[in-house]
């Protein structure tokens, strides 16, 4: 394997720029129009939504190659420096399913790479080569 790219989806990218355009003109509708608690509200919300979106988006593998993982946001790992990969389990709300949420590739110096298996369209090919990643292999309950 040269490199492994991972082929991620890009609609949480396009849903929060909808919802952009709904609620940042709402948002300063309201304000101008007096409502300024409820614009605000509006305004912050997106805010929050925007960044959360960012940081998974940044925080997601764009690539494995030989010597290293890439990020979306630019920065690389290589390999020897990787401590372990953790699969962060969630048990869905009212049954006892549980669910592979996120999938962490933690690196020596607190860094991490994410995989989520719902935004991977290649997530089989992906998580066959993570599986044979040379580290300890766990799972936490989220």
């Amino acid at each position: 394997m040269n490199r492994l790219d991972v082929k991620t989806s890009k609609l949480h990218i396009v849903a929060t720029a909808l919802l952009g355009l709904f609620f940042v003109p709402i948002g300063l509708l309201l304000i101008i129009n007096g409502r300024f608690g409820i614009g605000l509200l509006a305004l912050v919300m997106f805010v929050v939504v925007f960044l959360l979106v960012r940081r998974g988006h940044r925080k997601t593998v764009r690539y494995f190659s030989d010597e290293k993982l890439v990020r979306n946001d630019g920065k690389s790992f290589a390999w020897a420096d990787l401590n372990r990969v953790v699969n962060q389990i969630r048990t869905r709300p009212g049954t006892n399913k549980k669910a592979l949420w996120r999938t962490e590739i933690q690196f020596n110096g607190g860094e991490a790479a994410w995989l989520i298996p719902l935004k991977v369209s290649n997530y089989p090919e992906v998580r066959d080569f993570v599986r044979s990643l040379p580290c300890e292999h766990t799972e936490v309950n989220v």
